[in-house]
């Protein structure tokens, strides 16, 4: 068998990711494996999965542990045959440069990157500015992540000496720290959590998941960004209910209130393309299929799946792409495929009990539905009582791309459709 050395490097799930997380290890050093064994977990700020082996080989080196984060390209691993020399996997190491991934295909195992170049001097890298003498600023020639440039502040690295390997030459945070003094390096790793006073109750300090930290970042961003405003309707669902018990009646996979309302929704943003659009710093997008976003609860934090055309697809064919993707939700093992993109978000807390309530905007949509629960309303016809089921939905618009008159259409729409199940 002729010696061949592969790397294990940071894989690059859609265009967005620039950095991931390594959680776990799943094989050790010196254990051999074969094609499409898991190797490692890798956690993003959306998903945790594991990624697979693309060829048959001998795990030789870890080159980093676990519950470290990495940018794409980064070196994890290196993959050789026994024969293989421990002089020439140093070697291997030494000259490794990550290579471009801006537009190549996701891989465990890139050959590409095995040309040697020369190795970044890292003593070069530390240059310690004590006097706080880095500006408030990056330099415009120097390409760098905003909370890379954070951390540069705090270390006091100047950036300009940092050889980059994240995406499209950017510098990375793991770049920084790899700059940075150690000593300065280790006092930052451990401030952890501010001192919030004196307290007799215990605690526990949870640390923030990247998914987590992208949730806060986004939410905020929304809530600052985008001008909230919110419309209230009571949809009566009383053909709703006994069109489910219909369709429901000897069906081995039973379809759910949440399948029909997804329904429902698509078939009025058939009628209203003004509200299924995407907003950009120059121009509004208006799509033709309504790819809707369902809000999923994990143990990670919330994501949303994406239920695509589904005012051209049958509320069974909704119901049975809404569990393969919930179940892959909670099971960690989306690709941003089935979460990137979506023109409506809908969140339903109906099941937990909740009446009403508002949610924040999913950027760069412009609209996102809260549905409630399942209620009893009393009316009145002729002065005798009319009990209706309704269910109160609370539409969040972004008022840069939806006017009051224009939400509020849609909702009649939407009503008149739960009303007469059309299309259903």
């Amino acid at each position: 068998m002729s010696k061949k050395i592969e790397p294990l490097i940071m894989p690059k799930w859609g265009i967005e990711m620039d950095e991931g997380k390594l959680t776990e290890w799943l094989i050790e050093e010196g254990t051999s494996f074969s094609k499409g064994d898991p190797l490692v977990v890798i956690e993003t700020d959306k998903i945790s999965n594991e990624v697979e082996a693309e060829i048959d080989s001998t795990l030789r080196k870890k080159v980093v542990e676990a519950d470290g984060t990495y940018a794409v390209g980064a070196l994890l691993g290196i993959f050789a045959t026994d024969d293989t020399s421990e002089e020439e996997i140093d070697e291997f190491i030494n000259s490794y440069v990550a290579p471009d991934t801006s537009f190549k295909p996701e891989s465990a195992s890139s050959s590409e990157s095995e040309s040697p170049a020369p190795a970044a001097e890292t003593s070069n890298n530390t240059a310690s500015s004590s006097n706080n003498e880095l500006p408030s600023s990056p330099p415009e020639d120097v390409n760098i992540s905003p909370k890379a440039w954070e951390v540069a502040l705090e270390l006091d690295v100047d950036v300009s000496s940092i050889t980059p390997s994240g995406r499209r030459g950017r510098i990375s945070v793991q770049d920084v720290e790899q700059a940075a003094d150690p000593a300065k390096l280790a006092a930052y790793k451990d401030e952890g959590v501010t001192d919030a006073g004196p307290s007799d109750n215990p605690s526990k300090s949870i640390e923030h998941t990247s998914m987590r930290k992208v949730i806060a970042e986004r939410l905020v961003s929304s809530k600052n960004t985008a001008p909230h405003f919110y419309l209230n309707v009571d949809l009566e669902v009383n053909s709703l209910m006994d069109k489910r018990v219909t369709l429901n009646k000897d069906a081995s996979e039973k379809i759910s209130v949440n399948d029909l309302i997804i329904k429902c929704v698509a078939t009025a943003l058939k009628k209203h393309p003004e509200i299924n659009i995407n907003w950009t710093d120059n121009a509004i997008l208006q799509f033709e299929n309504a790819d809707i976003s369902v809000a999923v609860a994990t143990d990670a934090g919330l994501i949303t799946p994406i239920i695509k055309n589904a005012g051209n697809i049958s509320v069974q064919e909704i119901s049975s792409e809404m569990k393969r993707l919930s179940d892959l939700a909670h099971n960690n093992k989306l690709m941003p495929a089935d979460y990137q993109g979506g023109t409506f978000s809908i969140s339903n807390l109906g099941m937990l009990g909740i009446k009403d309530f508002t949610a924040v905007i999913n950027p760069p949509q412009c609209a996102i539905l809260a549905v409630g629960g399942l209620q009893t309303r009393v009316d009145e016809n002729d002065g005798k009582p009319v009990f209706n089921k309704i269910i109160s939905v609370t539409m969040s618009c972004d008022h840069r791309a939806i006017d009051g008159a224009v939400g509020a259409r849609f909702l009649q729409t939407l009503s008149e459709v739960v009303k007469t199940t059309e299309g259903i």
